[in-house]
């Protein structure tokens, strides 16, 4: 409850330095005030919680750094795509009556693979547009 009554009072702050300057920009910050007590609390000036501190800039390189270290488990399903069909290939030579079972197997393999790669482009994707 206390908190709402501090952003009610730098709301009307933030609107009386508005009216007295009223070519100021939009995203102006509140006029930092006295620690304002309620009810026998200190409680700290909104612009220092955060509420009326301006917007915040967007970190573009870390987005970029998360993306990368998500994209290093492309590479690890890539490997497993590899060993999948070397596996295939060692199967069909020591039993060649089952190399129906085994690429069905295979397949099954693969598919899992391939949704594993998929969710990670889509986690790294989001991971480069967050902020």
């Amino acid at each position: 409850m206390a908190l709402l009554r501090q952003a009610v009072r730098s709301v009307a702050q933030v609107s009386a330095v508005r009216a007295a300057a009223p070519g100021a920009s939009i995203l102006c910050r509140a006029v930092p005030s006295a620690d304002v007590t309620l009810s026998g609390a200190t409680v700290a000036p909104l612009a220092s919680v955060g509420l009326g501190a301006p917007l915040s800039k967007r970190h573009a390189g870390v987005s970029v750094l998360g993306c990368a270290i998500a994209m290093v488990a492309v590479g690890g399903c890539a490997q497993g795509i590899g060993q999948l069909f070397a596996a295939l290939v060692v199967g069909m030579a020591r039993n060649p009556s089952m190399k129906e079972d085994l690429f069905t197997y295979t397949l099954i393999g693969m598919g899992f693979l391939e949704f594993l790669a998929i969710v990670v482009i889509l986690i790294a994707g989001l991971l480069l547009y967050s902020e």
